[in-house]
């Protein structure tokens, strides 16, 4: 997704998700220490920091680690003191650290189009899981014969008459295994629009075998495999996939 200035504010309207309890979870059965991928505006890791995790967050967006140093600067110490944040690409990082727990939430890893990248990404979360470390992440499952394409729209009032709408065109390609999406951003007031964001942004659409493959040839072993963060049962008509794994080996 290519982020730009002053959206970044509006993310957390719309990015509500039944995980926080899920990656929480986890974070306490694997020693309150955890590294989030993807960290954005800090959603996830706020919650769990303010449950005694101490969180280290990593982001390639300038834009969006600084909304997330705004939201930790709300925070009372005893929070803030439990998250780091640094810019680094999943792709090719080293923080000279090793995690118990690490975790790429809001189907982030989609992002990474080619398989290049994906093992590259891997390759670095291998490195930095401590011995039999666990690794959880959840994927968009896109099924076959869903549309090629289609619009949605959602609305979020903010009060005193202002109101932003977030509309998006989704195409998929199936032959590809790409989608692609067109984010706008309406900020309206009293009725007239005032503000207008755009972000285009492009994800790869994984199959339950083939991220299967991918995760066992480069050094994971597969723990669970849901359907949701309430860990339902994965099936096709499943929405998402819901993975976590251990660290095995050498990639």
């Amino acid at each position: 997704m290519t982020y730009r200035s002053g959206a970044e504010r509006f993310y957390d309207l719309f990015g509500t998700k039944d995980d926080v309890n899920f990656y929480r979870e986890l974070a306490h059965e694997n020693g309150d220490r955890a590294l989030e991928l993807g960290v954005g505006t800090a959603r996830l890791a706020i919650e769990l920091a303010r449950d005694g995790v101490e969180v280290w967050g990593i982001d390639n967006s300038e834009h969006m680690l600084r909304a997330a140093r705004r939201k930790i600067a709300k925070e009372p110490p005893e929070v803030r003191s439990l998250i780091t944040l640094r810019r680094a690409d999943v792709r090719d990082f080293d923080l000279h650290e090793t995690f118990p727990f690490i975790y790429f939430p809001a189907y982030t890893f989609d992002h990474l189009l080619i398989r290049e990248d994906q093992i590259n990404a891997l390759r670095c979360i291998h490195r930095h899981l401590r011995p039999s470390g666990v690794y959880a992440f959840d994927l968009a499952h896109v099924r076959e014969g869903e549309p090629n394409s289609d619009w949605f729209i959602e609305r979020r009032d903010l009060g005193e008459g202002q109101m932003v709408v977030r509309s998006g065109f989704l195409r998929r390609d199936y032959t590809a295994r790409k989608a692609s999406i067109d984010l706008f951003y309406d900020v309206y007031v009293d009725g007239k629009m005032k503000e207008r964001y755009h972000e285009y942004g492009e994800v790869y659409i994984h199959t339950p075998e083939g991220i299967r493959e991918l995760l066992e040839e480069n050094g994971f072993r597969i723990k669970a495999f849901y359907g949701d963060h309430r860990k339902k049962p994965f099936t096709e008509e499943s929405k998402e996939m819901v993975i976590i794994t251990e660290k095995r080996g050498s990639p």
